[in-house]
């Protein structure tokens, strides 16, 4: 029997004409973008086209022997939105396979039983005789368990069920939950790691005890030793007794590697083609101290840098602080100028009231050549010793693809010639950001206002325009420029941006935004002209981070920039 089949596939198969194209018809088809959209079909019948930026990969061909299987996925998909009734027909032609679809009429929900507390009801997305669609159900049982678990009840019971009469074309919905005994969380015991004390690790812990039991504490609590990048297993379990509603905590860690060589190699049009290689000991010495040095080469210059990192110093008054020292020497060739740079910044940190405040002694020695063609003799050595200091805020709920939440940045830089600094200036820098979701959109905002008290040299100046500022400008090409063309930078600078973004598919969206900027060659002056652009961009999902392409046009001058990174601007 077996060698039957085996001939009938062969022979199925051996007679199997292939069509390079297939077209969908019929009413049951959405334009361009949608549930239904031909972009989305081909995906579910697993042919997709590939992406523009993968013009190496070949377009998907279609064979007469799959349709069958096209079928059947397509049926299964209609079927997940209450489409039962969907006809498919298909018919074959020259050079292409046509499959035509009608939707016809959505089955709807005709009874709807609820037996759970008043503040659950809001996550039931359906009423009586509504469409009656299996992603949304899904949804709505994983949203009532997700509130049970963040709210003290990790001992729910939930039973959600939807009964579908395909001969009387309705559904019966039922949703029965009790959320049972609020539980709290109760004394954590932490494994043993040799040389780590275990007061840091406990301040990885993102709860107290006696807390109100909330998943997201314990995600957040994972997630803390995650970032440390030196576990290999980490285990975070509550333990529940029949007799009690406190629940201990278990927290088991195994060290893994904590040396190791990385490197990275990417693009973006602001810096070029680029590389990174660097050694990294995230455990130097014990006590999650940190020690990385290496090379990053782009195509407008390179750095080599050394980074020491100690998460717990104790000083007398001030208590416990992280101290960081970089050494770092750089050479980059920028439009306006070029500069090779020495420099050594000297780091403490500490968290108070939820804010992250950071004080610093910055050294650099730098060897400039100014390519403006301008009044000001800014070639030559510089050295310049400064404090600063650097507010930080950031509550996004990622640092490379945020969908919600803020970011604030407070930046301060003294020089003083009381500190041998040949150059005496005070710089300071407010960013914020802003971003939220809603329904497929998500909206950003960004805005940087920064002055310095007076004329610097040109590599102290404010810059702006290019991937992450004003993306209707090439990079750092914002602003007055000389005779040559080439921007003159500013002391007084305002970045306004925004952004709306729509998200086609869960791994890819659209975006269209507005961007101003303004620079000023005058201290405290904020009414210069402002440079206004608008533009579009596709954002795509990596492993990595968002791949972003943006196109920027300029309101007030010709042309448009091209701009390719990863990562989103807020």
């Amino acid at each position: 029997m077996k060698y039957f089949i085996f001939f009938a596939i062969f022979v199925i198969t051996l007679h199997a004409k292939t069509y390079d194209k297939l077209e969908f018809t019929g009413e049951g088809i959405d334009f361009l973008v949608g549930d239904f959209a031909t972009s989305t079909l081909y995906k579910i019948i697993g042919k997709p086209y590939p992406p523009f930026y993968t013009p190496w990969r070949d377009d998907p061909v279609f064979e007469d022997s799959e349709i069958a299987e096209y079928k059947t996925r397509l049926r299964e998909y209609f079927n997940s939105f209450g489409y039962y009734r969907v006809e498919i027909n298909s018919s074959l032609h020259d050079n292409y396979i046509k499959l035509n679809i009608n939707k016809n009429d959505p089955i709807k929900v005709h009874s709807l039983k609820l037996d759970l507390s008043d503040d659950l009801k809001k996550f039931i997305p359906f009423q009586k005789g509504s469409i009656f669609q299996t992603t949304p159900f899904t949804k709505s049982k994983k949203e009532i368990e997700r509130y049970l678990l963040e709210n003290g009840h990790p001992k729910y019971y939930l039973d959600a069920k939807a009964y579908v009469d395909i001969d009387k074309y309705e559904v019966s919905l039922s949703y029965i939950v009790d959320k049972n005994s609020s539980f709290t969380l109760g004394k954590t015991t932490i494994s043993t790691i040799d040389d780590i004390e275990k007061s840091l690790l406990k301040e990885k812990i993102a709860y107290k005890e006696g807390d109100l039991y909330d998943i997201r504490k314990l995600e957040k609590t994972y997630d803390n030793f995650y970032e440390l990048a030196i576990f290999d297993q980490i285990k975070i379990e509550p333990k529940f007794e029949s007799n009690s509603t406190i629940a201990p905590i278990d927290i088991e860690l195994k060290k893994g590697k904590t040396k190791f060589l990385k490197g990275s190699i990417g693009y973006n049009t602001d810096e070029g083609a680029r590389g990174e290689v660097s050694w990294v000991d995230k455990n130097f010495f014990g006590n999650l101290k940190t020690f990385q040095s290496g090379i990053k080469l782009t195509q407008i210059g390179y750095e080599a840098y050394g980074i020491y990192y100690d998460p717990r110093i104790i000083l007398p008054y001030i208590g416990r602080i992280d101290f960081e020292e970089s050494l770092k020497y750089s050479s980059f060739r920028y439009d306006s100028f070029d500069e090779k740079t020495l420099t050594n910044r000297i780091t403490i940190g500490k968290i108070k009231f939820n804010l992250e405040h950071y004080f610093g002694i910055l050294s650099e020695y730098s060897k400039i050549v100014n390519k403006t063609q301008n009044y000001f003799n800014q070639d030559g050595n510089y050295f310049i010793n400064s404090f600063f200091y650097r507010l930080l805020v950031d509550k996004r709920d990622s640092k490379i693809d945020a969908k919600n939440g803020y970011y604030i940045l407070v930046y301060l830089e003294k020089a003083d010639k009381i500190l041998k600094s040949e150059l005496d200036y005070l710089k300071s820098l407010l960013e914020l950001r802003y971003i939220k979701s809603f329904d497929n959109f998500t909206l950003g905002f960004k805005s940087r206002v920064g002055f310095i008290d007076e004329d610097v040299p040109i590599f102290k100046r404010f810059f702006t325009g290019g991937s992450v500022t004003n993306r209707g400008y090439e990079y750092l090409d914002v602003g007055l420029k000389d005779s040559a063309n080439v921007a003159l930078g500013g002391v007084s600078l305002i970045d306004l941006m925004s952004e709306l973004r729509y998200h086609v598919s869960k791994n890819f969206s659209i975006a269209t935004f507005y961007d101003r900027s303004m620079l000023s060659l005058v201290a405290n002056k904020f009414d210069d002209d402002f440079y206004d652009s608008y533009g579009f961009g596709i954002r795509y999902t990596t492993p990595i981070g968002p791949l972003r392409v943006d196109f920027g046009f300029p309101v007030k001058e010709k042309g448009f920039a091209f701009h390719i990174s990863i990562g989103q601007v807020f």
